[in-house]
């Protein structure tokens, strides 16, 4: 790392495109910078002055009516970053936020929750909670607490442990007491380390701060030793706290670090009301290779620093969540922008457990969840339905809302007699023979199903049959309960001999009763532009009764697209190829649901024809390819034999005339040939390749 204008930045990298730890990143921050120039800094009895609307502060009038300017002597006091008030006695204003603390926020509800805590300065009753194994039944916790905080007398009281016993909650009558608490946090009880938290914490924080600034400041040598320090460290926006142990002017000054084993505690507070005493414009602060085993000792950060846009902890030892719990919140650092946990137990762990970042990342960014970047890694972005003033506008004022239920809904009469021949013929060979199903799905097909179980209280309620066993379903692939990213990968079954012998075969065998329309819904219509030409999507609500008797309820959505001629599936009968097949199986639930509502605003509508049964003939259905214009005239230096194949595959394939020449030019005018190019190829062909959808 070069000081003071050198580029590289030890232990903190990544591109100008994915984050602002780069010299080009910091150098963009640094123009948005908070504040104006630097202020001179005051040492000794010397004054510090003012520079181009800097960060020094006035501190008021002090009572002998003398004003001081910046930091004068061992009696400074270091104002809070961002225009930080004084009272007149010139002592910094530490707040006065109080939140309501609510009892619905105690710990230990979801295990992997961080524990909310809230802020107060008042001496009412607080509350406590210790987090660790087993110490919501430990008799004997409250009694060790008692004994290390001594000599503070610990009066606990309304104990009350969480449900998995993974932390217990108690009242103490007043700050003392919480204050000695809090100091035992990161304590070993019989093997194990346990976190403490109180209400109290923001007013612990900001007073260990205030006491330890006010400690070394009695030292003229130490603090001029930090604020030298600081200032070697300082580039551009950028400040580099990295390796602090190694730092040639605080060994000289025999000055340990935040973090060190051996350090105070509220070091870290100095350090950081000292930066922001000088470059409160700071935009990126890395702590990189400290050592750190939480952010414990640095979390005053959301104090002086409330706007930092940049974090890196690299390279420490921070191993658990709840470590960055100090810093971690939706109110804390809401400008924070980046985060690097590269190299830190806590990241290399969680990915070793899982086989994959996905939950350490979500963990994180639930945690800071401003942040756009982790780890050198863009975070996606996040779900969103911002439908905004086009929604309200779209929606007439006199409408009912919700919207009333509807029957089947189809697109068109020719959607209409395709999906429930389709449907039909599908269901009936999915309960009598499914081996004979290989042949109606698509080559690159996919095939997956999961479970959604009702609790207990819903399953054994009136009128619902006793429906509690699921072992028949062990392939589910229900990504909320799955976490390894092979079984995610194994359960879902591509091409049509997996889907058959993998996915279909496996399940028990169903019975599906089409015959009563009030028990089946379906929605299909044709798809203009989600994926190529030719393609009906298909929701299917209904039951199912299993060979033992119980009955599922299930949803299920098919994509399916035109059986080429030449096909298995054109060779049996079938008119279409499914492309995609998703099955929800589902604790019955009847079918009231989606029974059809009146709606007194319109006029009754015409009854949706029932369900074929497996016996019944559906309308004839119209030709589902769609054909080349008769209009079409050969291209230039095409003969009539190769214009005749071009409209061939067009018939077979859906491809427009353009495209139809070229993939024959490329197959030798081999219109078999050509048809397996454009099957394989189908996922990679651009839209505009396709012919105007039509079934």
């Amino acid at each position: 790392m070069q000081r003071g204008g050198g580029s590289s930045v030890g232990g903190v990298t990544g591109s100008q495109e994915t984050g602002l730890f780069t010299a080009a990143g910091r150098s963009r921050a640094a123009t948005g910078g908070i504040g104006g120039g630097h202020g001179g800094g005051g040492g000794g009895g010397g004054g510090g002055g003012r520079g181009g609307g800097g960060p020094m502060r006035d501190n008021g009038r002090k009572r002998g009516g003398k004003r001081s300017s910046g930091l004068r002597g061992s009696g400074a006091h270091l104002p809070a970053p961002g225009g930080g008030r004084s009272d007149r006695d010139g002592d910094m204003d530490m707040g006065d936020k109080k939140t309501n603390f609510s009892p619905y926020q105690r710990p230990g509800r979801n295990r992997n929750d961080a524990v909310v805590t809230t802020d107060s300065n008042s001496n009412d009753a607080l509350v406590v909670f210790v987090i660790g194994k087993g110490v919501g039944s430990d008799a004997g916790l409250l009694d060790f607490l008692s004994r290390k905080a001594s000599p503070a007398k610990i009066t606990p009281s309304n104990k009350k442990p969480n449900a998995d016993r993974s932390s217990i909650s108690f009242h103490v009558p007043n700050f003392q007491q919480a204050s000695a608490l809090k100091a035992l946090s990161g304590i070993r009880y019989k093997g194990q380390k346990i976190i403490i938290k109180t209400t109290a914490d923001q007013r612990i924080l900001e007073e260990s701060a205030q006491k330890g600034s006010s400690s070394m400041e009695q030292s003229t040598g130490t603090i001029d030793a930090i604020r030298s320090f600081i200032r070697s460290r300082y580039n551009n926006g950028f400040l580099d706290l990295e390796n602090m142990a190694v730092d040639p002017t605080l060994r000289a000054a025999a000055i340990l670090p935040p973090g060190s084993a051996k350090g105070k505690f509220d070091v870290g507070a100095v350090f950081m009301k000292v930066a922001a005493e000088l470059f409160p414009e700071t935009t990126t602060i890395s702590f990189a290779s400290n050592k750190l085993r939480s952010l414990r000792a640095i979390a005053s950060v959301t104090r002086f620093f409330p706007n930092i846009q940049n974090l890196s902890f690299k390279n420490n030892l921070i191993s658990n969540f709840r470590d960055l719990e100090m810093m971690g919140g939706a109110k804390k650092l809401t400008m924070l922008r980046e985060l690097i946990l590269l190299d830190n137990p806590i990241r290399d762990q969680d990915i070793a457990k899982n086989k994959d970042d996905i939950e350490y990342r979500s963990r994180v960014t639930k945690m800071f969840p401003t942040i756009q970047v982790l780890d050198q890694i863009p975070v996606g972005p996040k779900i969103t339905f911002g439908l905004g003033d086009v929604a309200s506008s779209a929606t007439p004022a006199t409408q009912r809302l919700p919207a009333p239920v509807r029957g089947n809904f189809f697109d068109s009469p020719g959607t209409e007699s395709l999906v429930l021949e389709f449907l039909t013929s599908f269901f009936q060979l999915f309960d009598s023979d499914r081996s004979a199903l290989e042949h109606m799905y698509d080559n690159s097909a996919t095939f997956s199903y999961s479970t959604v179980r009702a609790p207990a209280t819903v399953q054994k309620g009136k009128g619902r049959p006793n429906d509690d066993s699921w072992v028949d379903y062990p392939q589910g692939r229900n990504l909320s309960r799955i976490k390894d990213l092979k079984q995610r990968t194994n359960t879902i079954h591509v091409g049509n001999d997996a889907i058959v012998k993998q996915g279909l075969l496996p399940l028990p065998k169903t019975t599906h009763n089409l015959s009563d329309a009030s028990k089946v819904r379906v929605d299909a219509w044709q798809t203009g532009t989600l994926l190529p030409a030719i393609c009906i999507y298909i929701m299917v609500h209904g039951e199912f009764t299993q060979s033992n008797g119980k009955q599922k309820s299930f949803d299920r959505s098919f994509i399916i697209a035109p059986a080429p001629p030449t096909s298995q599936a054109a060779a049996r009968g079938w008119k279409c190829l499914i492309i995609t097949d998703q099955l929800t199986i589902r604790t019955y639930g009847g079918s009231d649901a989606w029974q059809p509502e009146p709606d007194p605003s319109t006029p009754a509508a015409t009854p949706t024809p029932n369900m074929p049964t497996p016996n019944m003939q559906p309308p004839a259905t119209p030709n589902v390819g769609a054909g080349p214009d008769p209009s079409q005239t050969p291209m230039p230096g095409i003969n009539a034999e190769q214009h005749a194949k071009a409209q061939e595959l067009q018939q077979l394939t859906g491809l427009n005339y353009p495209y139809s020449v070229q993939c024959l030019t490329a197959v030798a005018w081999d219109v078999t040939a050509g048809v397996a190019l454009v099957n394989q190829e189908r996922a990679n062909i651009p839209q505009d390749a396709w012919q105007k959808p039509r079934f």
